[in-house]
């Protein structure tokens, strides 16, 4: 009987184990991975990701601020879900910038413009009523529906709830129109046709981008400023009539007679019409040129006039933008 076939000799390859070169990541991997946020809580307990930036926050600071993360957190997660160290990630289809500004105004709230304006935006999507009404009621303090409110706030001529910066103006303008914070607009546009004489050219912004209005903004505030220097020019009648200035108390009288010859002079015939003496307090007018220029008894008579001139104004300033009436103008729900 034949003996078997010695088994043959395995090859050593077969008795290497099997090495698998990687090649390194490419540059188009790399711009593919999520980049981390500077917002990126080191105890966190989720992430965030828009676009292709992460956030690692924590979700009792969401639900407490947001009711659609509270909802969100309440249902049960998938066990499958995705993670990163440890933390679910959800997806969200806002901006990366956008969700930087919520989280921003969650972890370190300030008066920046973007800031209150992505609340106002995304205040209803995200249900934020807090947020959503405080960043209305920061651009409804700015530019108050009351005249004694627009001279207090107006005295300084500062910003006080809104961090003030090159072209804020046009960009609060084109918020209000944007969401429909209307009781806000006559004066915010009449703030931008005195502050800018270039409006219709843009604003540049401190990062050399420029803030703009679109046509349908322009021509609005184009006819504002039409009906305003019509409604001005009739407005200072009273700079003609002797029986004012001259007042009959007047005690420099020919003094008073060339003031008041300058001053008609100015509002009645030239063309360009300067907007503070539409609205403004009588201390401010012609940026304060007419103050001290009449006797007392001269300036108290003109004070009289043109405060009933610009209470009738002011009446009329919404109208002035194509909008109703203090009384019937309402911010959209």
């Amino acid at each position: 009987m034949s003996e078997p076939p010695p088994a043959k000799r395995r090859r050593t390859e077969d008795l290497e184990p099997s090495i698998e070169v990687l090649s390194e990541p490419s540059i188009e991997t790399l711009d593919a991975l999520p980049a981390r946020s500077k917002i990126w809580m080191p105890h966190g307990d989720i992430i965030l990701q828009a676009e292709s930036t992460q956030f690692r926050v924590h979700q009792d600071i969401l639900a407490k601020h947001s009711s659609v993360f509270q909802d969100m957190f309440s249902l049960p997660q998938p066990p499958n879900e995705e993670t990163l160290e440890g933390c679910p990630i959800v997806h969200l289809s806002d901006s990366a910038i956008d969700i930087e500004l919520i989280l921003t105004a969650f972890y370190d709230p300030s008066q920046d413009f973007k800031i209150v304006a992505c609340m106002v935006r995304l205040g209803r999507k995200y249900e934020m009523a807090k947020f959503q009404s405080d960043s209305v009621s920061r651009i409804h303090h700015e530019f108050p529906t009351r005249l004694t409110t627009w001279d207090r706030r107006t005295a300084t001529g500062l910003f006080e709830k809104i961090n003030p910066a090159s072209g804020v103006l046009v960009d609060l303008l084109n918020l209000a129109y944007e969401n429909g914070i209307y009781t806000s607009i006559p004066t915010l546009a009449f703030r931008c046709l005195h502050v800018y004489s270039l409006l219709f050219e843009g604003v540049e912004r401190a990062d050399g981008s420029r803030a703009t209005l679109p046509d349908s903004t322009k021509l609005i505030l184009a006819l504002a400023l039409e009906r305003i220097q019509i409604f001005q020019k009739t407005n200072v009648e009273w700079l003609k009539e002797d029986d004012t200035v001259p007042n009959p108390g007047c005690k420099s009288r020919t003094k008073c007679i060339k003031e008041q010859t300058t001053m008609a002079r100015i509002e009645c015939l030239d063309r360009k019409v300067d907007l503070t003496y539409t609205i403004h307090a009588w201390s401010k007018a012609g940026e304060g040129k007419w103050s001290n220029r009449l006797c007392f008894s001269c300036e108290e008579a003109a004070k009289t006039e043109y405060d009933a001139g610009r209470r009738q104004a002011w009446d009329r300033l919404p109208g002035f933008f194509g909008l109703p009436a203090w009384k019937d103008l309402k911010d959209m729900d």
